[in-house]
């Protein structure tokens, strides 16, 4: 979740590139913001932060953090997909830990085994439910960094259609390696929860 490659912008022509001063694609995580370096086989890698005030000159104010005035947080839509995404790695390492516990766990009576039994089916089937609105989130807002940098480009309207377009026309916004990642987290919690909820109605009650 921390690595910055949940998302990649690719400047779709020169001029654009200015937007990430020369720089032709950017990579986009949920807490960093990593452009390739200049001078080496690295990336430059600084927060994730856009201003949320009219004292913000240029989005590079919260990069350098050059201006006292100027106060830069995190996208709202950022946070929502941070927070489900965490909320979700949450509720799968207690399914986890309980499956253990139950699993180990012999002398258990009745009532704890049919509780340590349906606990993990809920906390998967919640987890499948925070990765899919992670997903949901990123697919929605995918373009959203993007539109809060253009916004401070000279000359550039402030309402949300526009934003979109010079957005659309500046950069190619696609889904990076993270994103990839949390697809398959998605796909193997689906598979667990259908495995295990055979095990629990079929398996369990027949034993």
């Amino acid at each position: 979740m921390g690595f910055p490659h949940w998302k990649k912008a690719v400047a779709r022509n020169e001029t654009a590139a200015d937007l990430n001063y020369g720089f032709t694609y950017t990579y986009i995580g949920l807490f960093t913001r990593c452009i390739p370096s200049p001078n080496s086989k690295a990336e430059l890698c600084f927060p994730n932060l856009y201003p949320k005030t009219d004292g913000c000159a240029s989005y590079l104010d919260c990069v350098y953090q050059t201006n006292s005035n100027c106060s830069c947080d995190y996208l709202p839509s950022t946070k929502g997909i941070a927070a489900c995404a965490i909320i979700a790695s949450i509720f799968l390492g207690l399914a986890i830990i309980i499956l253990f516990i139950h699993s180990i766990n012999t002398s258990e009576t009745r009532s704890i085994g049919l509780v340590l039994g349906l606990f993990p089916l809920i906390l998967l089937i919640l987890t499948f439910i925070f990765i899919l609105i992670t997903l949901i989130l990123i697919g929605c807002y995918l373009s959203r960094d993007i539109m809060t940098l253009v916004r401070y480009y000279p000359d550039t309207s402030s309402d949300l259609p526009t934003l979109r377009s010079r957005a659309r026309d500046a950069y190619k916004v696609r889904v990076d390696w993270s994103t990839g990642l949390e697809i398959i987290s998605l796909v193997f919690t689906f598979l667990s929860l259908i495995l295990y909820s055979v095990f629990v109605f079929k398996v369990g009650r027949s034993s």
